[in-house]
């Protein structure tokens, strides 16, 4: 099957199988498949369409072992300890110790205007307060598993905002929204993940209502 093919044929085969993939190879990645990926995923909704995404597409070595840098303090600084037992030394991250090597990295920026609503209550939400930028960062994460590639979306650099802004030359109108690390797989993606079944997570009329069902 031809790349790009997958998502025209089965949407729900690649939605099933669109799982974040960390194992990837350093081999280039062409500059035309990433730009059908962003061709695509443009066209996801917004609040008001106002389509308030920016994305940086960085391949220069350099600038992605900064963001590397970046990863990696917020994960043992933050992250690792929150997992390791007090006294233990934290266990090596094999991504944040090799996102350098990753052949392309998107950074998601949100424009703040756009995702500004000027109602206190969603604005101040943790999770409502741009949240329409994510459908796009979800077509992203689509349109990359049916172009063969692997991605993995991560917040960690949200975290490092302040530095991520200056290497990246970001300008004060424009949020970081996230991080993509794309790159062609180094084993076979996976045909089945694990999730939870539908009856687990979805209820009918009311929080305890009975699960939805086939």
């Amino acid at each position: 099957m031809e790349p790009g093919i997958l998502a025209l044929v089965d949407l729900a085969a690649v939605m099933r199988t669109a799982g974040n993939c960390r194992d990837l190879r350093p081999d280039p990645v062409p500059p035309g498949i990433i730009y059908r990926v962003l061709d695509n995923a443009r066209y996801a909704p917004s609040g008001r369409n106002w389509q308030g995404w920016r994305v940086i597409v960085v391949r220069d070595p350099q600038t992605r072992g900064a963001l590397r840098d970046l990863y990696a303090s917020v994960w043992y600084g933050q992250m690792a300890p929150l997992r390791t037992p007090p006294g233990a030394q934290p266990e090596p991250e094999p991504y944040a110790d090799h996102l350098d090597q990753v052949p392309v990295h998107l950074v998601i920026l949100a424009e703040r205007q756009a995702i500004t609503t000027t109602i206190e209550a969603l604005d101040s939400h943790r999770i409502c307060a741009g949240s329409s930028i994510y459908p796009f960062v979800q077509n992203v994460l689509l349109g990359l598993r049916a172009e063969g590639l692997g991605a993995a979306f991560t917040a960690l650099h949200v975290a490092a905002e302040d530095e991520v802004r200056q290497l990246l030359r970001v300008p004060g109108g424009f949020l970081v929204a996230g991080h993509i690390g794309a790159g062609w797989p180094a084993r076979p993606l996976p045909t089945r993940l694990s999730r939870k079944a539908v009856e687990d997570f979805a209820t009918e009329d009311r929080f305890d209502g009975p699960p939805i069902t086939a």
